[in-house]
């Protein structure tokens, strides 16, 4: 049976993502390093490698999770016969996490996990763990390796980071995959360990909306047109108050945007089973979102805002 228009809304609620301009041009980006790798170019003038840094709440994981996604869509190919004639999926980029309590094993892991394979666990040696991380990169023909959360290496001492520092640098080496490190901008001081790092991972950063500017007002447009509304709301329309109201509370971040605006329609009665109406979205208001605010950032302080604002918080 085929959705109906309110189950089809519903459904544009709950995936709501915006693919702002500056996210695009990450993607660019990354879509020219893997070029560059494919193509065996060795130049040491255009580094493969990045540090993609952001201040929480911008949108990183969720960029670099839906690109390693994409990658495998957009793929020429999605399989590849190898020469005992199995079917071997091609994953381009891989996502995967910096373990929070980091180990050289764990660390192994999370790519092995990353790359759809089970995890080693029990009597083995980290060099297993290794090699088997090797292994499926090469077999998957893994292109980039994204690693977020590179947050959790910073409260180790220098000497565990600058050891992390280097099995990701070896890995990269070995494996020969475009390395995307991400976290908040806290994670400079990983970058700048070593003159070796600081060349190898030129740093790009995500952004949040600092000002109600057209930037800002363009991306409440892009929201209208997702959702795709026979009669817009008006997020976008200045005159309605809505761009001012919907930046101070989100401070610019769209981390918070989305969610507040999905738990907003939550609340005037769009996710209830029986919705059938679309002159509900009338009940919309200045109260609701504030409501939807607290409802996603909590009773946040504003020396907790301060802290997210200098990149101080995960």
């Amino acid at each position: 049976m085929e959705k109906n228009k309110y189950i089809e809304f519903q459904d544009r609620v709950i995936n709501l993502y915006i693919e702002h301009p500056e996210v695009k041009q990450i993607w660019k980006s990354l879509d020219s390093k893997r070029m560059w790798r494919g193509r065996g170019i060795d130049n040491f003038n255009s580094p493969h490698h990045m540090f993609l840094m952001g201040k929480s709440r911008v949108g990183k994981t969720q960029a670099v999770k839906r690109y390693a996604k994409q990658s495998v869509k957009q793929s020429e190919t999605s399989f590849y016969y190898d020469e005992e004639g199995s079917k071997i999926k091609i994953i381009p980029a891989v996502y995967a996490e910096m373990p929070d309590k980091f180990t050289p094993k764990e660390f192994y892991n999370n790519i092995i996990e990353g790359l759809g394979a089970i995890k080693l666990y029990g009597r083995v040696e980290v060099g297993q763990i290794k090699d088997r991380a090797l292994y499926l990169l090469k077999k998957h023909r893994t292109e980039m390796l994204i690693l977020d959360e590179l947050n959790y290496l910073l409260p180790y001492a220098n000497k565990t980071r600058a050891q992390a520092m280097e099995l990701v640098k070896g890995l990269a080496n070995k494996s020969g995959v475009c390395l995307i490190c991400v976290g908040t901008p806290e994670i400079e001081v990983l970058r700048t360990m070593n003159e070796q790092f600081i060349g190898r991972y030129p740093p790009r950063t995500i952004p949040r909306f600092e000002e109600c500017d057209d930037s800002f007002i363009s991306l409440l447009n892009k929201i209208e047109l997702e959702l795709a509304l026979e009669k817009p709301i008006g997020l976008a329309d200045s005159a309605l108050g809505y761009p001012l109201v919907l930046h101070k509370l989100s401070l610019g971040f769209i981390g918070w945007l989305v969610p507040m605006l999905q738990n907003a329609m939550d609340i005037i009665g769009v996710m209830e089973p029986d919705f059938d109406d679309f002159n509900i979205l009338n009940r919309l208001n200045g109260n609701i979102l504030i409501e939807a605010q607290r409802n996603i950032v909590g009773d946040i302080t504003k020396n907790d805002i301060q802290k997210i604002l200098r990149g101080k918080a995960n």
